[in-house]
């Protein structure tokens, strides 16, 4: 049966809640702005669950890293280690299936995307948490790849973000 966007917004609430992670509606502010979002869900700091209006068929997970100064200085692409952080990064968003990119402010690299979807005809419990696990554990493992490339990469995970530090079951 098709689910409809207000019964998949329902659902992913459910699915939220039961991590008791602090999380945040923004549907009303993102309509402000966007036509683009039907609804949007911000989970802990940096995770967004959110419904593209032009796509009926599934969800979109997100997470966003955002890099200080002084790690975006490193991502250029004249940086060797940059190029071989590309493209270990590429292969593993390939091998684990979810998507990635880089967010620029004009010229310079200040963060990168991971994403992945659930489909609306498989939208439950478990593969919800599934995808939010893999995006989680792919954007870890990025953060080791940049820190191992750069020397003095200060890319560490915030502390007191939950939301790729612990599994999405508890």
């Amino acid at each position: 049966m098709v689910k409809t966007s207000e019964e998949m917004k329902n659902l992913v609430e459910e699915f939220i809640k039961v991590t008791k992670i602090n999380y945040e509606d923004q549907t009303e502010k993102v309509r402000e702005k966007s036509q683009l979002i039907e609804w949007q869900f911000r989970v802990g700091t940096n995770v967004i669950v959110s419904k593209n209006a032009n796509r009926t068929d599934r969800i979109h997970l997100n997470v966003n890293m955002r890099f200080p100064a002084e790690d975006a200085k490193l991502l250029v692409i004249k940086n060797p280690s940059f190029s071989k952080a590309v493209m270990d990064i590429s292969e593993i968003c390939t091998m684990c299936n979810v998507g990635h990119q880089w967010v620029k402010d004009k010229n310079d690299i200040v963060g990168l995307a991971v994403f992945s979807h659930v489909d609306e005809e498989i939208l439950d419990r478990v593969s919800f948490h599934d995808r939010w696990d893999n995006v989680a554990r792919v954007t870890a493992h990025i953060q080791k790849i940049l820190r191992s490339n750069f020397s003095g990469f200060s890319g560490q995970p915030n502390p007191a973000d939950e939301t790729t530090e612990k599994s999405m079951y508890g």
